[in-house]
């Protein structure tokens, strides 16, 4: 009988390590409307460990409940514009917090699929 721990991968997209600046606000007011002044006030700035078409993992100084979701804004090394998507945290720890991407523009998937392309390791 085999005895161990065997890890089983249940993500549906591979993941790229890389760091990349993320900003982030926890979204509070589900229909979104606060002032820009208001807004300012509770984004932090933060960085990827890793990236993948369906969520990301980034570090956090302070706790992110799981189910909390985030409007996110992705820098993408060698793109001028932003990415823009919201994610919902699916895991947390003290270090930080795994994210599934809940809506993300079209044009935005495109460019990250393109990027992840560039990025992965080939075989």
């Amino acid at each position: 009988m085999l005895e161990g721990n065997l890890f089983v991968e249940k993500r549906a997209h591979p993941r790229v390590s890389i760091k990349i600046p993320v900003k982030y606000r926890v979204v509070e007011d589900m229909a979104g409307i606060q002032s820009i002044i208001e807004m300012r006030k509770t984004e932090a700035h933060t960085e990827s460990l890793d990236i993948s078409l369906g969520g990301m993992y980034i570090v956090s100084d302070q706790p992110l409940g799981i189910g909390s979701i985030l409007h996110l804004d992705i820098t993408l090394p060698g793109r001028e514009r932003r990415l823009t998507a919201f994610g919902e945290v699916v895991w947390s720890k003290d270090s930080g917090a795994g994210l599934h991407f809940m809506m993300i523009k079209h044009e935005d998937l495109e460019a990250l699929s393109a990027f992840l392309d560039e990025s992965s390791p080939k075989k």
